[in-house]
Parts: C-alpha cells; structure tokens; sequence
C-alpha cells in the first residue's frame, strides 16, 4: 500500500480516537491497533503525537473551511461575508478544543507544531478574504486597496486574540478558564473597527 494511503489511514484512525479519548489519553498503541500496527511503525511516517493531530486538524479544517467559504459567500455585503466567516471559524476551533479535551498547557505545547503545517490552510483563507475585500472594492463598499495584504492583517488580528488563550496562563500562572464568548465578540469588535475604517464615505462635498 501506497505510503500517502497509510498515513490516511493513520489520520482516519487518529481522528476516531481523538473524538473517543481526548488527545491526552489517546496513545500511539490505540492509533496503531485501530489499523493493525504496532506504535513502532507509526514513527516511519510521523514523529510523534503532536504531528499526527496536527494533521488530522488540518485536514478536517480544511474540510470545514471550504464549506464555511461557500456559507459566508451566500451572506450579503462584504462586511457581513467576512465577519460570518471569522465568527464561525472560531467556532469551529472552539468546537476542536472541546471535542478533543484540549487543555491550555496541551495547547501551547502543541502550537509550534501546528502552526507550521497550519500554514498551508492560512494561504487560503488570506485569499478566500481578500477576494471578499476586492469585490468589496469592486462594488464601492470600501474604499481600494491592497486586497490580499487587508486579508492577511484581519487574519493576523484574528488570530492573535485567539492565540492569547493559549499564551496567557491565567492569574498566578494557574488553570484558564476560558470565556469564549468574551473572545468572540473580541474578534467582532476588532475586525469591526478594521472594515468601518475601510468604508467608502460619501462623495466630497456632499453630506453622509
């Protein structure tokens, strides 16, 4: 069997762990036994757990996103487009952490190794934004600019309140309860004051 089947295989496997266990007590033994092998064999094409949940989270994101995409384009108005799609993203990411149990500390020592296979999927989502923010340009709701390099700082912006739950430990270093709700309308606001600021106003002399 092809190497790229196998390790499908071993991401299928994962995932159904991972759904059943939570990521800290899914083991490399219950991924290999779910598809007849033993933990040793798994290390021929992944390093360790980390990297295999990485990819399994890729993977279903992609799935997610794609579909989320098609969703946000149905919504009406530039603005609306993009703030459905960031709201429901973090959603999902949201959804990601308490189907699998992710703790805080598991988050942070798993960030290095996502964010770089993570990278490919950001690519997409800085273009799917941008193209938003060209055709916002295009019918005159915001004004012109720079489409893709807007994208790739509302993402930034995006993920940079999301990543604070994972870098800040909470008061006295302890435990982090987190308010997603809080952080959601985070996002909104933020995101908010950056597409306002884009708008296209009246023409000059003439009253908004």
């Amino acid at each position: 069997m092809a190497a790229i089947d196998k390790r499908q295989q071993i991401l299928d496997a994962a995932s159904e762990c991972l759904a059943r266990y939570g990521y800290d007590k899914t083991t490399l033994d219950d991924i290999a036994s779910r598809i007849g092998l033993n933990k040793t064999s798994l290390y021929y094409y992944y390093r360790n757990k980390e990297s295999i949940f990485s990819d399994v989270i890729v993977q279903e994101a992609k799935l997610f996103l794609e579909a989320l995409q098609h969703k946000a384009i149905k919504t009406r108005g530039c603005k609306n487009q993009i703030l459905t799609y960031l709201t429901e993203r973090f959603r999902y990411y949201q959804h990601v952490v308490n189907l699998h149990h992710l703790s805080m500390d598991t988050l942070r020592n798993i960030h290095p190794v996502f964010k770089a296979v993570y990278q490919t999927v950001l690519e997409r989502e800085i273009d799917f934004i941008g193209k938003l923010l060209q055709e916002g340009m295009d019918h005159g709701e915001i004004k012109p600019g720079p489409a893709l390099r807007l994208g790739r700082i509302i993402l930034t912006v995006t993920d940079a309140i999301k990543l604070d739950l994972c870098e800040d430990p909470g008061p006295g270093g302890g435990p982090q309860r987190i308010d997603y709700a809080d952080v959601e309308k985070d996002v909104v606001y933020a995101v908010t004051l950056i597409l306002d600021g884009l708008k296209k106003g009246p023409p000059k002399g003439k009253k908004a």
